[in-house]
């Protein structure tokens, strides 16, 4: 017997904790579905860099679980979207296996904003 995931779990963990996100593949159109946004801990460990004395450096990258079903499309690097007021660019889509995926996002708010001191 087969259980349905993405219907007993990823949908109600989307209606209870997921917010509103405006979707853009880069091969055109835009959705709006329903994420998780998270902002994880990842220690990376500075003692392992010759020179630097033990200590501990926190790195905190955007990323949101989405629910697969939701979208016409499977979600591709570089492909945009907007979350809590903010424009991303999907730098890593990471596929769970069980109707969901993690993608982690580069803030693209800014990215297409003039060099500081570039005169071109």
């Amino acid at each position: 017997m087969s259980i349905d995931f993405d219907a007993l779990a990823l949908g109600p963990c989307m209606g209870t904790f997921g917010e509103d996100i405006v979707y853009q593949p880069a091969a055109g159109g835009s959705y709006t579905i329903t994420g998780i946004p998270d902002v994880p801990y990842k220690p990376a460990f500075a003692d392992q860099i010759d020179g630097l004395t033990p200590t501990n450096i926190i790195s905190d990258d955007a990323v949101v679980g989405i629910q697969l079903s939701q979208l016409p499309v499977t979600p591709l690097q570089g492909d945009l979207l907007t979350m809590r007021g903010t424009l991303y660019r999907v730098r890593e889509p990471q596929p769970d296996g069980r109707g969901g995926m993690l993608l982690t996002l580069n803030n693209a708010d800014h990215e297409n904003d003039p060099i500081p001191g570039d005169t071109a």
